[in-house]
């Protein structure tokens, strides 16, 4: 495999890209093998992502490599001991505070028929932590069509493995967790976890606690943190209006904010129903006894009413907090149809959150059009520096696209557009969904080759 030289692009204002690079592959097609999978940081200025050899290494088979931002490998790690199980499956890299965690599937050998999903705890360093790979998962029975997901903790010291099974009623019938540390350790477990409803979203604290939101049968959805140590979990009702669509939550070591959209005597239609508003509900830390969640509402503008017709899928992608002083919520519409992914408008929410509750500040909408074959194409790039918000997206993959960058600015919410870069030659085939952010202001992003050419492209993008 050969590592192609960086090809600098000038340094200009900010928001920029800083090189790219182009990777030509040998020995196999890349189209029947498929790009290197799940980039993740490791590291200061450095970033990791699971690639298949052939040649240079002494078995053919998936590594972990371990690049910096000039594209010189820094470490290599096989992965040619992938457990049976997961042969032929997709991996999927964490980058944690002090660890890069692998994860695949291997076969319980006490539980006939139960497949657990397993790990391989690296260091920065690319050494292994243990000599094996490690069940993260704790299914203490067959569990196929269980829904599994793994979130991290603000500061990525933790992660959180969950899973719970519906029946055909819609009922959560069997729920498992497990709490990870970077270092390999199993904070805490359980095996006959009770919910009240599916899992909406979840996510661990810094301090081996972790939330979940849950969708009850009946009634409103709630809030739920969970006390590792003492096993015990308290509750709190998501009552801001008769429905909140589109849940989300944000963990961090101040507050606890939840949100998302509820009706309003004006609305547009979204596939869960008609909104019309957000909502942003804060509970403060520490935990009292008398904690309650204090919510915030704000309708969306009417201009904006009128512009959809069809229902609209507009899902909550990335939020995040500016300075500990404003929290940013930013909301997709995308969806699938007939195998194509699509993704459409941006709303991008600023609110304040130095009071007791969040006070929306201002609105933002960005029209995009993205319809692509396969999901990792589609969405865009973000970042956060002192002045902006920044979003980025490919506007089309025809010669006439162009990487195209909104600056939002955090006082006034007015944007500025930046072109990155043009798609003139149809190379700039960038996949938002394969992407490793080193930083909030720098992202390294993979890329299909150039038409032709066997390979894949990497860019470090700047914000």
């Amino acid at each position: 495999m050969v590592r192609g030289l960086a090809l600098l692009l000038g340094i200009v204002w900010a928001q920029r890209i800083i090189s790219r690079t182009q990777i030509q592959v040998e020995g196999y097609a890349v189209e029947k093998v498929g790009l290197p999978q799940s980039p993740a940081p490791a590291g200061k200025g450095r970033f990791a992502f699971v690639e298949y050899w052939v040649k240079d290494k002494p078995k053919p088979g998936y590594y972990v490599e371990c690049l910096n931002t000039q594209y010189y490998t820094q470490w290599s790690f096989p992965l040619t001991d992938v457990p049976e199980a997961g042969i032929g499956k997709p991996f999927r890299l964490l980058g944690l505070r002090d660890a890069l965690v692998v994860l695949s599937y291997e076969a319980d050998p006490l539980n006939k028929g139960t497949v657990q999903e397993a790990a391989r705890f690296l260091s920065l360093k690319g050494e292994p932590i243990f000599p094996k790979w490690t069940p993260i998962s704790v299914y203490d029975r067959p569990a196929p069509d269980a829904i599994s997901q793994i979130a991290l903790s603000p500061d990525s010291s933790y992660f959180l493995w969950y899973a719970y099974q519906v029946d055909k009623k819609g009922l959560v019938s069997r729920a498992w967790y497990a709490l990870w540390s970077s270092s390999g350790r199993k904070v805490a477990a359980q095996s006959d976890w009770q919910l009240e409803g599916p899992i909406v979203a979840a996510a661990p604290d810094n301090r081996m606690n972790f939330w979940t939101l849950q969708a009850p049968p009946t009634g409103p959805k709630k809030l739920f943190f969970h006390d590792t140590k003492a096993r015990t979990t308290r509750a709190w009702n998501l009552d801001v209006d008769t429905v909140l669509y589109a849940p989300w939550l944000y963990v961090t070591p101040k507050a606890i904010y939840v949100g998302g959209l509820i009706p309003a005597e004006k609305t547009l239609p979204h596939q869960q129903g008609a909104v019309g508003a957000w909502a942003v509900g804060k509970l403060a830390l520490p935990l009292t006894d008398t904690s309650r969640i204090v919510w915030s509402k704000a309708p969306l503008p009417p201009e904006w009413l009128s512009l959809y017709k069809e229902p609209t899928h507009f899902t909550p992608r990335w939020t995040t907090l500016h300075a500990d002083t404003a929290l940013y919520v930013v909301w997709e519409d995308a969806w699938e149809r007939a195998g194509t992914h699509l993704a459409y408008d941006l709303w991008v929410t600023r609110w304040a959150i130095a009071d007791t509750a969040a006070q929306f500040l201002w609105s933002y909408r960005i029209e995009k059009r993205q319809r692509e074959p396969f999901p990792e194409a589609v969405s865009f790039l973000h970042g956060l520096n002192e002045t902006f918000l920044t979003v980025a997206f490919l506007t089309e993959r025809t010669g006439k696209g162009i990487l195209r960058a909104y600056l939002l600015n955090h006082q006034t919410g007015e944007a500025l557009t930046k072109d990155l870069a043009t798609n003139a030659a149809g190379d700039l085939l960038l996949l938002p969904g394969r992407a490793a952010y080193l930083s909030p202001q720098e992202v390294i992003c993979l890329a299909l080759a150039p038409p032709g050419k066997n390979g894949y492209q990497i860019y470090h993008i700047r914000f």
